[in-house]
């Protein structure tokens, strides 16, 4: 049989050996509050004023996305060409115009002297649920299933949709916009392939229900409005 021998703790000692059990049990809970992963912040919709809905508010942060694209480029030096081989130079935005050499030949289409609306468009999509071969204008009419919605009077489109129309002289062809705003009736895009020289970025307003417009909707030249591809 071992002999056991009892030592006497003192109160100081006992306090010591409290504080210290304290102190490394603070500890070992710090080391695992800091070794966890933080979760993401969540504002509320009381704190932001947004709809607390995820589908809308999903779908209002991707609309915003492709109206400040297009935003960012109407603004937004640009490079372009203005002979096939030639040096690619910076365009110089003015206002809601922002030229790009007269020539087709810029950074939307890889400098391939083509028609760009189509790619313009796209771009500010970000290439996601796009038609294929997206640069022919009127894939945004022939392409898009049920995203695309034909003309009517009391079916206005959101920012972010895209804006079709078909030349009067072959339906095969046409153009394009991006919806930045809708106030009331009018419609405001920013269009590529279009304004100064119509190699342009530019800014443009409609009148929804414009008395010029064959059939009715945004009057364009020699064009007609023919109905727009959501966003999404």
């Amino acid at each position: 049989m071992t002999n056991s021998t009892t030592v006497p703790v003192s109160g100081n000692t006992r306090i010591v050996a409290l504080a210290l059990s304290a102190l490394l049990a603070g500890g070992l809970a710090v080391s695992q509050a800091q070794a966890a992963p933080a979760e993401p912040a969540i504002a509320t919709a009381a704190a932001t004023g947004e709809k607390s809905a995820a589908s809308a508010s999903s779908l209002a942060l991707t609309r915003q996305q492709i109206v400040a694209r297009a935003e960012h480029a109407l603004k937004t030096p640009t490079k372009y060409r203005t002979a096939k081989n030639g040096p690619i130079k910076l365009s110089t935005p003015k206002g809601n115009n922002n030229y790009l050499g007269g020539h087709n030949l810029n950074v939307y289409n890889n400098y391939n002297g083509q028609s760009w609306c189509g790619h313009f468009a796209a771009a500010m999509w970000g290439k996601q649920g796009v038609p294929a071969k997206y640069e022919a204008s009127q894939r945004w009419r022939t392409h898009m299933g049920n995203r695309f919605h034909p003309y009517r009077v009391n079916r206005l489109p959101q920012p972010g949709d895209v804006l079709v129309w078909t030349n009067t002289s072959n339906n095969a062809f046409g153009h394009v916009g991006v919806v930045v705003s809708v106030k009331g009736r009018s419609v405001t895009t920013i269009e590529g392939n279009a304004g100064a020289g119509t190699d342009s970025v530019t800014r443009q307003t409609y009148s929804w229900d414009d008395k010029r417009a064959t059939g009715g909707g945004p009057y364009l030249p020699s064009k007609k409005f023919a109905g727009f591809a959501s966003a999404r």
